[in-house]
């Protein structure tokens, strides 16, 4: 029995249709199919209900589907002990998140982590929210945003790593144009920049001590892409509603402002899921410590500002 085809089982089981576990395996469809197809042959049994865009797990399957688990887990905690004797971190980790501040919020705290574990390559790969449910199977660890779902995660750990909060931002243009409002009530006469996460625009959640007040936007510009939302009130086009250390650089800049400081949302998690058996494997052990540890990198990370540095260190060179 070939483990991969153990994995390819359970990921078929965890999305329903082959069409989903091979994208979320990244692999042609026809290969899972295959893998499949020799599992069963092996067995001497199907394992699933098949119609045209679903696969349930027929009696064989859901008998079989406990010891899939085991198997897969002997088999991590097997790897895992034997890298622990070792103490030793290397090899490959292989890292999901969601693509919200993908390359603000996660990848200042990876290069981090990437920075102290030379020896270890990183796979990162970015998935919408909504779908990370899909491809838990398939990596070490899940960095999410906000409370996870259940029951889709209601099998793996989760270790809280951070939390951030979201505030109101203009361009010193547009206010200057349009005025400043003093209370989130007078928010519905701007001009607001809204975000639209697949499913419904966002509403923003104020709050000011015990005060609350929420603004459903009546949006003049509308993205499910934060940086659209954050470029448009850039150049003066309203105000949006994004985390504080998506908008700090910007707002040191002068590029933006921040409005109604005293009133902001309520603090976002940032979780790190992973199996729990396999917290023994040093390299998910060091990850997930690590970016605990130094979660406050995403609030001075410079990852344009350094870039610019270097590039007007050389024009300065090139001058002399």
């Amino acid at each position: 029995m070939i483990l991969e085809d153990i994995s390819v089982f359970l990921q078929v089981v965890s999305n329903g249709s082959l069409s989903r576990a091979a994208r979320a395996m990244r692999r042609p469809k026809a290969s899972v199919s295959h893998q499949l197809k020799r599992l069963e042959n092996e067995l001497g049994t199907p394992l699933f209900l098949r119609t045209a865009n679903q696969m349930t797990l027929n009696d064989a399957g859901r008998d079989f589907l406990e010891h899939a688990h085991s198997i897969r887990r002997a088999c991590e905690q097997a790897l895992d002990a034997t890298k622990n004797s070792q103490s030793l971190v290397g090899g490959k980790i292989n890292i999901a998140t969601s693509s919200e501040f993908a390359s603000n919020l996660m990848a200042p705290i990876l290069m981090h982590f990437m920075q102290t574990h030379s020896n270890l390559d990183v796979d990162v790969m970015v998935f919408q929210r909504d779908t990370l449910a899909e491809v838990r199977e398939q990596y070490d660890c899940i960095l999410y945003l906000g409370d996870p779902p259940l029951p889709q995660f209601a099998s793996m750990s989760a270790r809280l790593l951070g939390r951030f909060s979201y505030g109101l931002y203009a361009s010193g243009e547009y206010l200057k144009s349009h005025g400043t409002p003093d209370h989130p009530n007078k928010l519905l006469s701007h001009n607001l920049l809204g975000f639209h996460d697949g499913r419904s625009v966002t509403t923003w959640h104020l709050t000011s001590g015990k005060e609350k007040f929420s603004v459903q936007p009546d949006t003049k510009l509308l993205s499910n892409d934060y940086w659209v939302v954050k470029l448009s009130a850039i150049h003066d086009h309203g105000i949006c509603f994004v985390p504080a250390f998506f908008a700090k650089l910007e707002e040191r800049a002068g590029l933006l402002e921040c409005i109604l400081p005293k009133w902001s949302s309520q603090y976002i998690p940032v979780y790190a899921l992973f199996w729990s058996h396999r917290f023994a494997n040093p390299n998910i052990r060091s990850l997930i410590d690590t970016l605990s540890d130094n979660f406050e990198e995403v609030y001075s990370y410079l990852y344009t500002a350094k870039r610019r540095e270097k590039k007007e260190n050389q024009i300065e060179h090139n001058e002399m």
